[in-house]
């Protein structure tokens, strides 16, 4: 049930003779997280009540006696390791969606991250930079897989959430670390014990599955004294900083020289590191002026974002080869899993370009869809329409 209006709360309350301190508290707690534009959840029960999910189910996955995802890797074309993807399944991808959609997306975000915030796109963070002549740019490793179930219960905690609810949450938005995944000792080397509820002690903390819906959010919540800091660092330089993800932006317009980049670089690093993250160093990289000039796959070396000539190629090979020797048979040949798998890509792709570009993208796009429908059957049992979207959005390229 819902609280509603506090004095028929404790009126309905008194009729099931409920403790009036019982009562109390929860009026105080719905209040403290409504204030603020949040569902409020007084028990886990509660939660199972409000979001259809069963509760003998809900309090497995709290105990950590069940593991409700499906895991499966996705291959990169280009270059490193496949990433590693935790699919919950439709049942708790409800309650993650109810809680991202009531709780989550109501949590002010630091204004540098852009990821993973209805109304931001890959174009907004790109555009920041336009008229940079230098970028250092720089990555976080294992960005998702490196933050734990400590650092997602401060965040729910601080919402306004008691220490119960809070806890119960973060596990709901966690997955328990088995055998050497994601490998850190940090998720292995504590037993946590709660003095409440004896069941819910565990032997190693669960860490942010990538994959889930409220993954996201979360990640960009956990990083937000890590944005505080670079943000600091990037005014004290007159920089401009953002954040998509893991992927970081400080660009500045002279006088900058290489000396300046790699004190940047070592001041990043220290608060990278000690806002608990890591560094993925061998992504890091000093762009100068003269150089091609590329955020989040768009070129920022005008006053307006455009789209890389190698995008367009990309684009225009993909309808050329799927034209001359059908769906199938160019997802074989470009080593995709599966026509269907082409068909998101390439569709992904004309909606990146379209954000940017949409006088360039808009004829191909069309020429692509009418291609799909005419090969429909390569893509069964999903039909066109479910496929190949408007190009409204922005995705990142990596193929």
């Amino acid at each position: 049930m819902t609280i509603g209006p506090p004095h028929l709360y404790r009126l309905h309350g008194r009729v099931r003779q409920q403790d009036e301190h019982m009562l109390q508290a929860a009026i105080e707690q719905a209040a403290r997280v409504e204030r603020r534009g949040l569902a409020h959840v007084l028990t886990l029960n509660h939660l199972a009540h409000r979001t259809g999910a069963p509760y003998p189910y809900l309090r497995e996955i709290v105990e950590r006696k069940r593991d409700p995802y499906h895991v499966f890797e996705i291959r990169r074309r280009v270059g490193g390791s496949g990433r590693v993807i935790s699919s919950p399944d439709p049942t708790l991808m409800h309650v993650q969606r109810w809680i991202l959609s009531r709780i989550l997306n109501h949590v002010p975000v630091h204004p540098a991250s852009f990821a993973y915030r209805t109304g931001f796109s890959i174009r907004a963070c790109a555009s920041q930079h336009l008229g940079a002549d230098w970028l250092v740019k720089l990555d976080l490793h294992n960005f998702f897989h490196t933050i734990d179930e400590r650092q997602v219960y401060q965040v729910i905690r601080q919402a306004g959430y008691t220490r119960l609810v809070a806890l119960e949450i973060a596990r709901l938005c966690t997955r328990q670390s088995t055998g050497t995944f994601p490998g850190s000792r940090r998720f292995h080397a504590m037993r946590i014990h709660d003095r409440v509820i004896a069941n819910y002690t565990t032997n190693c903390l669960g860490f942010l599955p990538q994959g889930a819906p409220t993954s996201g959010a979360l990640a960009n919540l956990v990083a937000r004294p890590l944005d505080d800091r670079l943000t600091a660092i990037a005014d004290d330089h007159q920089l401009v900083y953002t954040r998509y993800a893991d992927d970081i932006v400080l660009s500045g317009l002279g006088p900058f020289n290489r000396a300046h980049a790699a004190s940047i670089i070592r001041l990043a690093g220290t608060a990278i590191r000690e806002s608990g993250f890591e560094p993925h160093d061998g992504k890091t990289r000093v762009v100068p002026p003269g150089a091609r000039r590329i955020v989040l796959g768009l070129l920022i070396d005008g006053e307006r974002l455009r789209v890389p000539r190698d995008t367009r190629s990309r684009i225009e090979a993909h309808v050329y080869g799927a034209e001359r020797f059908g769906l199938v048979h160019h997802q074989i040949n470009r080593k995709f899993a599966s026509a269907l798998g082409l068909v998101r890509y390439v569709d992904g792709l004309l909606a990146f370009a379209h954000d940017v570009d949409p006088t360039w993208a808009t004829p191909w796009w069309e020429r692509w869809r009418r291609l799909v429908l005419d090969q429909a059957a390569a893509i069964a049992p999903f039909g066109p329409d479910s496929i190949v979207r408007a190009p409204t959005s922005a995705d990142s390229p990596d193929q």
